[in-house]
């Protein structure tokens, strides 16, 4: 019989994570799903943050793979496994008020597919496809290096149209294939927070859509540096959602 997750620390997760395999294709969506499930319960998961706040080497090790994301949350990689095969991951941001409320991130695809589950708050999110609708700047991404740079190479203009819209609440699972194209947005004031488990990388580099060009000359392959946090701003983020749990 499987191990329960119930009540788990992080390196028993870690383990849990390794006996459902490569988790391509089926076994992320299906098995995956049932390890993301169990992890965004609440109790679950401040348990699983007692642990990691507990003990300063996994909070070393989490905050030298994290990072501030230019959508403007914090991503924090609790786990990787062999060979990159998965990455279990926290998305936090932090609450705004009404007024500082940040516009929909940039439409974007992914290296990799990836089963998420809304841990706290919610958002809208909207799929998009590449047909007759409004212009966009269209950039090909590739990753955070060593250097904590990612890059963007300009790519021309591309019409996007909008093929669905939905509001997702607290408690959702669902599934993302790393080839649609999708954005999120806010829907309230408050905090949000996700649980990612992220499959293998599929390709090594992904699209980026803008409605604004990166800077005012609108070409070329920028460098953009993404801030890592401290173990010390780790340890705060960690008690804070912790808290608004």
């Amino acid at each position: 019989m499987a191990k329960s997750l119930a009540k788990t620390l992080l390196p028993e997760a870690r383990d849990r994570l390794k006996t459902i395999g490569s988790l391509g294709g089926a076994s992320l969506s299906e098995r995956g799903e049932a390890v993301v499930r169990r992890l965004s319960r609440r109790d679950e998961m401040r348990y699983l943050l007692d642990g990691i706040l507990s003990d300063d080497r996994q909070l070393g090790e989490i905050a030298a793979r994290s990072y501030y994301h230019a959508n403007s949350f914090l991503k924090i990689v609790l786990a990787v496994g062999d060979e990159n095969a998965w990455k279990l991951r926290l998305h936090v941001w932090h609450p705004q008020s009404e007024a500082d409320l940040l516009p929909r991130e940039d439409i974007h695809s992914h290296r990799w597919d990836f089963t998420t589950a809304l841990l706290l708050g919610e958002y809208n999110a909207r799929e998009y496809m590449i047909a007759p609708g409004d212009d966009y700047h269209h950039y090909r991404y590739t990753p955070v290096r060593a250097d904590q740079h990612f890059s963007l190479e300009a790519m021309g203009s591309e019409q996007l149209a909008k093929v669905c819209e939905s509001n997702v609440q607290a408690g959702t699972v669902y599934h993302l294939d790393h080839r649609v194209l999708h954005s999120i947005a806010r829907s309230n004031d408050g905090p949000t927070a996700t649980v990612v488990l992220q499959g293998p990388v599929v390709r090594d580099t992904t699209n980026v859509y803008r409605t604004s060009p990166v800077s005012g000359k609108g070409g070329g392959d920028k460098g953009i540096y993404v801030e890592r946090p401290s173990v010390d701003q780790l340890r705060g983020e960690l008690a804070q959602l912790h808290h608004w749990l």
